[in-house]
């Protein structure tokens, strides 16, 4: 069976002395696996061509489904630029290149995943922007929070939204959540939360949505996400020290 088409890297890595094992995500097929011959080597800029989230045209090869197959890969966009531009791509990068990964099954696609990634990566970003594209992806791959006041926990007396249930995803009123407090996650001022500094409105919606990541992924956590959430809290003392 052979596909072709235009593909995002998500990640290479070495497999045996010359070979790499690269993963993409094509729009129509979603995940794909597969060897890049000589893909260790840097012949031919081989090892330039395989950085997370080049645009490559692909052919994928393999004789029967359950096989890994091969790849024969051109360039077709660059995105060197997202790397060395900034130093938040050098901690977003390796961050959303692990998530996807990690997050989404092989061969299913997800409508607009790769121009939510491109954007993401190539326009000035923010916490918000990428807390915002942590939901989408928890949406996408089955693991959505219902965060709106329509789809929160009922109240009979009426009350502001203040928690998140661990278990549904669902926005909790804070006079459902009295007594549970400790359980719940509180749910940032962003999302439609009580009223705080930035600073804690960044640390509660990191942690709601690094809760639910590492819950999609049955426990595991990720190193580059941790040093992202540490890249962008810094930039908030650093703030704090210039006023």
């Amino acid at each position: 069976m052979q596909r072709t088409g235009e593909a995002l890297v998500l990640a290479a890595r070495a497999f045996g002395e010359r070979d790499a094992m690269v993963e993409l995500y094509c729009p129509e097929h979603g995940r794909l696996r597969g060897l890049v011959k000589g893909g260790k080597s840097n012949r031919g800029g081989m090892q330039a061509m395989l950085q997370p989230f080049n645009t490559v045209r692909y052919e994928h090869f393999r004789r029967l489904d359950a096989q890994l197959g091969t790849f024969t890969l051109e360039l077709v966009k660059s995105r060197a630029a997202v790397w060395l531009g900034s130093a938040t791509g050098g901690f977003m990068v390796p961050y959303i290149s692990e998530m996807l990964t990690a997050l989404l099954p092989e061969e299913h696609p997800y409508n607009g995943l790769a121009a939510r990634t491109i954007r993401l990566l190539e326009d000035p970003a923010g916490w918000q922007q990428v807390v915002a594209y942590e939901l989408w992806v928890l949406e996408a791959v089955g693991y959505g929070l219902r965060l709106r006041a329509e789809e929160a926990v009922e109240c009979d007396e009426g009350s502001a939204l203040a928690y998140v249930s661990p278990a549904s995803g669902r926005a909790v009123p804070r006079k459902v959540a009295q007594g549970y407090e400790e359980r719940l996650l509180v749910l940032p001022h962003s999302l439609g939360g009580p009223e705080c500094e930035e600073a804690e409105d960044f640390k509660r919606a990191w942690r709601l949505t690094g809760f639910f990541i590492e819950k999609a992924l049955h426990g595991k956590e990720m190193a580059s996400r941790a040093r992202l959430g540490t890249w962008l809290a810094n930039g908030f003392m650093q703030e704090q020290r210039a006023a």
